[in-house]
Order: structure tokens, then sequence, then C-alpha cells
């Protein structure tokens, strides 16, 4: 009898772990991103994102900081929102991952951000400065948005999400795959890699 329900509790304890797993596959935001890759004398020495969120979190979240209902964001306004909504994303590196080659890159700091409406969804833009700047001559630089709880899903932009500010070199070329090795579970990273 013990054993019965011994394994019958293991069974509720799966199905309630497997449950809570589950409901965390579903993200409660998403983001349709661009990134800009910004070369300074062949390195790479910021990236700059852009996200659009979906409509209802877009909905909610203009309704809470467009206080004056003006249709836009003043710089009050996306000075507050900044503060509730995007510094708080600094534990999680603003769910920017970069590598340069296999090593995880530290270092990267919020040089600019901004906040807009446009056509009824909500816009972050903001500036990633690389300290120091990484050589994709030396060795393959790896750039991915990714949550790791799950919470906020991302997904590249239909067309021109991936743009490069600064001169670039001719041997230089994307690459779009799922990740393997150190980006393991990143669905979508872009590795850039230059020949010299």
């Amino acid at each position: 009898m013990a054993t019965i329900v011994g394994s019958w509790m293991l069974l509720v304890a799966l199905t309630v772990s497997l449950g809570a797993t589950e409901a965390r596959a579903n993200p409660d935001v998403w983001v349709e991103a661009t990134i800009t890759v910004a070369f300074d004398e062949e390195r790479v020495s910021g990236l700059e994102f852009s996200w659009a969120f979906d409509d209802f979190y877009s909905a909610h979240t203009i309704q809470t900081y467009d206080l004056d209902r003006d249709g836009a964001l003043n710089s009050l306004e996306a000075e507050h929102l900044r503060a509730e909504t995007f510094d708080p994303l600094s534990p999680a590196d603003y769910f920017v991952h970069v590598w340069a080659g296999e090593k995880q890159y530290e270092g990267q700091d919020v040089d600019r951000f901004s906040a807009r409406i446009e056509e009824g969804k909500l816009v972050y833009e903001f500036f990633l400065a690389l300290n120091p700047p990484l050589d994709p001559e030396e060795e393959p630089v790896t750039v991915s948005l990714f949550d790791r709880e799950n919470f906020v899903d991302f997904n590249f932009a239909d067309s021109a999400f991936l743009l490069v500010s600064g001169e670039m070199t001719e041997g230089c070329r994307f690459r779009v795959a799922r990740g393997k090795g150190a980006q393991f579970g990143h669905p979508r990273p872009v590795t850039l890699a230059c020949e010299s």
C-alpha cells in the first residue's frame, strides 16, 4: 500500500511540476526586434536595438505612462517609463547576450535609450556600447536576444532586421542559426565573422 501511495504522490508531483513548466512555456510579451551593429575602425563598438512590443503590452503600457493622453511620450513620461520598465532589466543584461568566440562578453552598458509610440505600438530603442570593442577578424561575435525565463519572446522584424552602421570590411558575413555550444538554447543568435 505504501508503494502505491508513494507512486501516486510521485505522479502528482511530476504532474504539478510539468504543469508549471508548461505554464511558463508561453511568453507574456512579444517583441519584434532589429539590431544595428556599429563599427568603428573595423571593430564592433556597439549594438543598437529597436523593440516593437505586441498590441496588448503596448496598449497597457501606453495607458499607464502616457499621462497626458496625447498619444506620444514626452521626455518626463519616457524617463518614468524607463525607470520602471527598462532599467529593472539590467540584472538580466536587458536580455542581450554577446559572445566573442565561445566566451560570454561582459561590459556592455546602455548608452542611449528612447521610447515612443508608433502606430499604436510601444517602441524602445537603445544602444549598448561594447567596451572594449570586439574584433570579428580575431573571433566571431555573436549576439542573441533571449529571455531565459521565457516571459518575453523575441522575433526579428520581417525585413531589414539586421543593419550596419560605420564601415564593415568586405570579408564579413552574418549568419542566423539556432544556438550551439555556448549559445545552446538560444533560438536565433546572430553571428558575425570576418576574414582579413
